[in-house]
């Protein structure tokens, strides 16, 4: 199996800003995880950091590609870079739609990264949260995140209050380092 270099300076991502590799990288050491899932690849960041720091995981990467209308990944760029690593499998799945297809604790990792929102934690929380055995890593979670320009323009919902609801119920840290990232577990 070939382990790749993180290039995290040559890749979009809003989580270079604050060199979140370092905690991808704590997150792998700490677990050993066997299975790393995601939702929402855009040009690999975290994907990368997961092919270095978890080299022997077995690691599913989905997104929409084409079919998101934002800031979407290239299917091919993101096949083509990944084609070598034998323990990456990318698929063209809905978050919303997926959830099924994942047993009760049976994923090591889960990372969330698709334009976030309330409704996204939320939806989160309650479908893919007992599919956790490990811990469940979310882009956002701050203050400052909820209120970037996006979210705003198109009256998405808050993460915050999200947060709050469940704070009692299961373990929540946020990160707030912008973008921030929520890790979750139960």
């Amino acid at each position: 199996m070939k382990v790749m270099e993180v290039d995290t300076q040559s890749i979009k991502s809003s989580y270079k800003v604050n060199s979140y590799d370092k905690v991808f990288q704590s997150i792998c050491f700490t677990l050993k995880p066997e299975k790393i899932v995601e939702f929402g690849i855009l040009e690999g960041y975290s994907l990368d950091c997961f092919v270095k720091y978890a080299a022997n995981a077995s690691i599913e990467a989905n997104d929409l590609f084409d079919e998101f209308p934002f800031n979407a990944a290239n299917y091919e760029f993101v096949t083509n870079k990944y084609n070598n690593n034998s323990n990456v499998i990318i698929n063209k799945k809905n978050f919303y739609d997926a959830v099924d297809s994942y047993d009760d604790d049976s994923i090591d990792i889960l990372h969330i990264d698709i334009a976030n929102n309330g409704d996204v934690f939320e939806f989160a929380i309650q479908n893919y949260l007992p599919k956790v055995r490990g811990v469940m890593m979310l882009e956002g979670g701050s203050v400052e995140r909820d209120n970037v320009e996006w979210m705003l323009r198109y009256g998405k919902p808050t993460i915050q209050p999200v947060l709050q609801k469940y704070s009692d119920n299961v373990r929540i840290e946020v990160l707030e380092d912008y973008p921030s990232i929520t890790l979750i577990s139960k």
